[in-house]
């Protein structure tokens, strides 16, 4: 009995360069954000000076505005996992048919292929949720370090 050849899924060269693209610019935003929190942690020091209550607020806008924007890669990723986890349980294939991939793949079929589906939505959950949680945690945490007049963790 002759077992049945595996699909296999190629490459997508266009998915490997805007993977590469997306690299480069996250490099490149992450060197500009660490050479600007220098400038910005001298800028918060010198209002301290002045106006401590002021500089506590700068910080504590500036940690709310980067726990949003760090949220929001992990949740499209998130989303978009599901997405593929949903249509492999659907296909009983993973990766699901019309996926691009960035190397060549074979496709599993049948009990295996759902059991990856079912790894693969349980990972979206986790990513998708712990990136609201967390953004929301940590501006509570936030409000309660920075308010002024009594200890930080007092209910």
């Amino acid at each position: 009995m002759c077992a049945e050849p595996h699909r296999i899924i190629t490459a997508d060269p266009a998915l490997r360069r805007m993977t590469l693209v997306a690299i480069v610019v996250v490099t490149v935003v992450g060197v500009a954000g660490l050479v600007y929190t220098g400038a910005f942690l001298e800028r918060v020091q010198a209002l301290a000076s002045d106006d401590p209550e002021e500089a506590a607020q700068l910080a504590a806008r500036t940690f709310k505005v980067l726990t949003v924007f760090m949220a929001v890669v992990p949740i499209i990723v998130g989303a978009y996992l599901g997405q593929v986890a949903v249509r492999a349980w659907h296909h009983a294939e993973f990766p699901p048919p019309g996926t691009r991939v960035l190397r060549d793949t074979i496709v599993t079929v049948g009990p295996r292929s759902r059991r990856w589906a079912l790894l693969a939505f349980v990972i979206a959950l986790l990513l998708v949720g712990s990136s609201i949680f967390l953004p929301l945690w940590s501006w509570q945490l936030t409000d309660r370090l920075f308010t002024f007049g009594g200890p930080p963790f007092t209910p």
